[in-house]
């Protein structure tokens, strides 16, 4: 995850400085920050307070017209980078000694459930008719992945759900990528 994050803060940096003109974003950005400092100003002079206001909102649809493509391609390549690193990065593996419950959709007879070596079945199959599954109750007795391969009457079961509990990655990813573009945006500078 480190590697796409940092590979990700570059492309950050790079689409940025291809697609944006800098010296329009730095005056846009000191306007702003221009019109900000006037309204703490004029707090008691309501015609400016508002004067600056309005400006300040010029300002800010300059700002957003600036930057709304590449922000726009950084936010359609997270998209597609987001469903396989939730896959990979997302998930974290059954607590050891934690019952959970595992489903599959209803079948016309109940299968047999065989659950890979560190996992414990605990109950038989249930049926649970208003949401059209069956269930089995496991529980894991050693430490296991976030890849168990569980067969159902002598074949893998792809349709298996799996209740793994959910690991934060995405505060992690984005610290990573906002510092590597601010390293990258400062070592390509010079």
């Amino acid at each position: 995850m480190i590697l796409l994050s940092v590979l990700y803060g570059i492309a950050a940096v790079l689409i940025f400085r291809r697609l944006t003109d800098r010296f329009a974003l730095r005056r846009s950005l000191n306007r702003v920050i221009a019109h900000v400092m006037e309204l703490g100003l004029f707090l008691d002079s309501p015609a400016l307070v508002f004067r600056a206001q309005r400006d300040l909102l010029k300002e800010n649809l300059r700002l957003l017209r600036l930057i709304i493509l590449p922000a726009a391609i950084l936010a359609l390549l997270f998209a597609i980078l987001y469903q396989p690193m939730n896959a990979i990065y997302g998930r974290a593996p059954l607590p050891v000694g934690e019952p959970a419950v595992v489903t599959i959709p209803m079948q016309s007879e109940i299968p047999r459930l065989e659950p890979p070596e560190g996992i414990a079945l605990e109950t038989p199959a249930v049926r649970v008719l208003h949401d059209h599954e069956i269930s089995w109750r496991i529980r894991p007795v050693r430490p296991t992945g976030t890849d168990l391969k569980f067969r159902i009457d002598n074949r893998l079961a792809t349709s298996i759900k799996i209740p793994y509990p959910e690991r934060p990655w995405l505060l992690p990813f984005a610290l990573i990528s906002s510092l590597s573009a601010v390293a990258f945006g400062l070592c390509w500078k010079r």
